[in-house]
């Protein structure tokens, strides 16, 4: 039978220890506002922890928290967790096939490659108006998960370490969520991505990851705030990024109604744009395939070609918008441009080219340029 446990406070029943030492499963803590202490950590199965301050820090746990293997689920609700030693703040071991859900929690980690929270085992893990500082949130390789923020924020940027790691098999989804790093897949990632309303500062995805973004931004200047590689496939809608998309390897990727400053496509990659508009600079190279209607491509003074095709790239424009700014277009080496222009903010487009029939574009004056 569930149990109500009142910790600290003119209401407490029994002092923390003592409850600690009488935990069973389906027990409800509540904490009174205060500092609780755990210095060799605790194992939790089947419990409730609900902090009744006006704020998660006014109940703060200094220590560690596992869920153990045979937990069905642990909830934690209006806590600030701080481990002051080399731990995860909270861990799931392998074996455990449950739940974890913080609600208006606030987790601190140690600032080091020690995640604040860590996954190895079979988890649906919930954040609910939760802020995750100074640590990662990560899903080692042996994980089978299902992440799901709400609301919540993970603030850990890094130059080392990443905020989000995604590894092992499972589900990532982040809603209205902020996440100050880089969310990074790998290798060994075989998981689904999915970023609505939300704000990132990178994206750097690896093995078989599937991404959908919606709403959402990806907030770094860098040339690869956003970054697609081995075999993942993203579908990207009415999102913004500040920086530079790099594309590569054998990716698929599917882009509608969204700002990039610049991008940069190479190997045998496939890129579909629709509604699309491109800042400063767009180059496709290698075998690099690109399929755009209704996009926009811009020039500014700080690259000499506002769109760059090499080596065996092709690119096939539907109704596009050119607005060199000054700038040229290049089709070098083997790479094939067509395209209709509907669109241009100079009389004509200058075109560098190497052979005259791989390029065809219709609707607007163009001028050969050879190099």
């Amino acid at each position: 039978m569930a149990r109500i446990i009142r910790v600290g406070g003119s209401s407490s029943s029994v002092s923390w220890h003592e409850a600690l030492k009488d935990l069973r499963a389906d027990d409800v803590l509540m904490l009174g506002p205060g500092y609780y202490y755990l210095p060799q950590g605790i194992t939790l199965t089947d419990i409730t922890i609900k902090g009744t301050g006006s704020l998660p820090e006014d109940t703060t746990i200094y220590g560690y928290i596992s869920v153990s293997e045979d937990s069905r689920y642990v909830t934690l609700e209006n806590l600030c967790i701080d481990t002051t030693t080399e731990h995860n703040s909270l861990s799931v071991p392998v074996g455990v096939d449950g739940y974890l859900t913080l609600r208006n929690c606030f987790i601190k980690g140690t600032g080091t490659d020690t995640a604040a929270i860590a996954v190895n085992g079979k988890i649906t893990l919930e954040l609910y108006s939760t802020k995750i500082v100074n640590g990662s949130v990560s899903m080692y390789d042996h994980a089978n998960f299902r992440l799901e923020m709400n609301d919540s924020e993970i603030d850990y940027f890094s130059d080392k370490y990443c905020a989000l790691a995604i590894e092992g098999e499972g589900t990532a989804i982040a809603n209205n969520s902020k996440i100050h790093g880089s969310i990074n897949t790998f290798a060994k990632t075989n998981a689904e991505l999915d970023l609505n309303n939300s704000e990132v500062d990178y994206v750097l995805l690896h093995g078989q990851t599937w991404m959908n973004m919606l709403n959402s931004k990806v907030k770094s200047a860098s040339d690869s705030c956003l970054y697609l590689s081995d075999d993942c496939w993203s579908n990207i809608m009415n999102s913004t990024f500040l920086g530079g998309v790099y594309i590569d390897k054998k990716t698929r990727t599917i882009i509608q109604n969204s700002t990039i400053n610049r991008m940069i496509v190479v190997d045998e990659a496939k890129v579909t744009m629709n509604n699309a508009v491109i800042l400063a600079h767009a180059d496709f190279q290698d075998q690099a395939k690109c399929d755009a209607t209704r996009v926009t491509f811009t020039g500014n003074m700080n690259y000499e070609y506002f769109l760059a095709l090499s080596g065996e790239a092709n690119m096939k424009g539907h109704n596009i918008v050119l607005n060199p700014n000054q700038a040229n277009l290049a089709v070098k080496d083997e790479a094939k441009f067509s395209a209709s222009v509907v669109a241009n903010d100079n009389e004509q487009v200058e075109v560098e080219y190497n052979k005259r029939p791989n390029v065809y574009i219709l609707g607007v004056k163009w001028t050969a340029k050879k190099k």
